[in-house]
């Protein structure tokens, strides 16, 4: 029986691992006492947003935010500290895994420099378990803009109804809707599985 959802679009750092930039944020906005969305405005959407879009390397990122911040430590101390506080979402991870089997198409699509994509790929062996992982730098292209979509529609030859694209940035939820794909806002495990199964029905 032909499924009306074909692919299922799953954020690879934030939803599907856990230990997102704002996880580094909270730590930083703790040793300087600062509201941590304040740190996040500048650690993501200002200097991480340029490494993830190949502006600026990663080691810039790095040691622009302990430039910024010097008391947590030296540009490695901060990298080290980001990559180690990565853990797989295995909730995440198993309903995936489930709905593969069933059938669907899992992507994990990234917004990530290039070198911790690959320590992430490696670390929690993920090609082992997933055909389909892109990082949107090696594409030149922003996470969510309509280039990439069109890319990932072409690529799969779908049609926007046949996709549902999970992220826990509301923002990256914008250019998906506009065209008729189904998204997800990932607030917490249960909300996202029961979301889920509402949009495959």
């Amino acid at each position: 029986m032909d499924k009306k959802i074909k692919l299922i679009i799953v954020d690879f750092h934030g939803v599907m691992l856990k230990g997102s930039m704002a996880e580094l944020s909270k730590y930083i906005a703790k040793k300087y006492k600062q509201d941590w969305h304040k740190v996040y405005e500048v650690v993501y959407h200002d200097l991480f947003n340029r490494a993830a879009e190949g502006k600026i390397s990663e080691a810039q990122f790095f040691r622009q935010v302990a430039k910024i911040y010097p008391q947590v430590g030296d540009y490695q101390a901060l990298r080290n500290y980001h990559i180690n506080a990565q853990k797989l979402n295995k909730p995440v991870f198993n309903l995936c895994l489930k709905y593969k089997k069933l059938g669907y198409k899992i992507l994990l699509l990234s917004k990530n420099t290039s070198p911790q994509f690959r320590d992430y790929k490696k670390i929690f062996q993920l090609r082992k378990y997933f055909k389909y992982i892109i990082n949107t730098v090696d594409l030149g292209l922003p996470k969510a803009s309509p280039e990439t979509i069109d890319y990932i529609l072409k690529k799969f030859n779908l049609r926007p109804e046949q996709v549902i694209f999970c992220d826990d940035q509301e923002n990256n939820l914008v250019e998906p809707k506009k065209i008729g794909i189904k998204i997800i806002w990932y607030k917490s495990f249960s909300q996202f599985k029961k979301k889920l199964a509402e949009e495959i029905k």
